[in-house]
């Protein structure tokens, strides 16, 4: 018989059970998600989730998620995911002029699910159901929010690559579409597009977006447009789809972000002073 396909959590921050008091007690134990079971650390080996997560309370029920990141302030996807990855193997060598100075090559990336039987994004017609840029997408998982059996996956949900090319059109003019973060400082507007699904568990669609590490945090939280510009002036014609991001989400990817900047930071410094003194600019 054909399996069902799972829904699988992130494996992600531990939340860590508080210790039972010496004195019995009439209160009644804290009852933990499947996601906070999963990442307690007490059941051995387990894949710890780098993703800072916001969602609607109905996907905390359905999928086992701590309440505590569920927000009513979240437009236009379901769930969202931000997280510090990185690009490919490769690392960048040679710092200093030592060739075994090497750092890794990291990318933020932003992840969208979308509830598609009422959240309908105007997918270009005869585009593939699932798809991926080479260049681009590190994570074939989908980051673990949702998994699908690999056996069950038929040929035609086998990704095809693409090389920079929108999966959205205008349904009117045929026109690209490009998902643009409003508000944002120069160079962390336009989001590519670096892996989807549009149909990767259920209900639910995917979406993995180039997020850039500059654009955080936004104050008021963010707000992002799929969109139509003018290829020569860049102004928007029409916005197509908008989705809103929460402050304190926001504010929670920017803590992630301040945290690696400040390992680069000290990578840095510890190359400058293993520069001999001749050699420093």
């Amino acid at each position: 018989m054909k399996k069902t396909i799972q829904s699988i959590f992130l494996a992600g921050l531990a939340l860590l059970a508080m210790a039972a008091p010496a004195q019995p007690s009439t209160e009644p134990s804290k009852k933990l998600s499947r996601y906070e079971r999963e990442q307690g650390g007490s059941g051995g080996v387990f894949r710890r989730d780098p993703n800072i997560w916001v969602y609607t309370t109905q996907v905390a029920r359905d999928m086992g998620m701590p309440m505590e990141w569920t927000s009513d302030e979240l437009k236009g996807v379901v769930a969202a995911a931000f997280r510090r990855e990185p690009e490919g193997a490769e690392q960048d060598c040679g710092w200093g002029g030592n060739k075994n100075a090497c750092s890794p090559v990291m990318n933020c990336v932003l992840e969208l699910y979308f509830d598609r039987t009422v959240q309908k994004l105007p997918w270009r017609e005869g585009s593939p159901v699932v798809d991926f840029n080479a260049a681009r997408a590190t994570s074939a998982d989908h980051g673990g929010f949702i998994g699908t059996d690999q056996v069950t996956r038929v040929p035609s949900r086998r990704p095809n690559i693409y090389f920079s090319r929108t999966p959205f059109t205008d349904p009117e003019t045929g026109k690209d579409l490009f998902w643009q973060s409003v508000g944002a400082r120069q160079g962390t507007g336009r989001l590519q597009t670096m892996a989807y699904d549009r149909e990767i568990h259920g209900r639910y669609s995917y979406l993995k977006l180039n997020h850039g590490c500059g654009g955080h945090p936004f104050a008021k939280g963010q707000t992002l447009h799929l969109q139509l510009e003018d290829k020569m002036t860049f102004k928007v014609e029409k916005v197509l789809y908008e989705v809103f991001l929460p402050a304190s989400y926001s504010a929670r990817a920017a803590e992630v972000v301040k945290q690696d900047r400040e390992q680069e930071h000290n990578f840095y410094k510890g190359v400058w002073e293993g520069m001999q003194k001749g050699a420093k600019p």
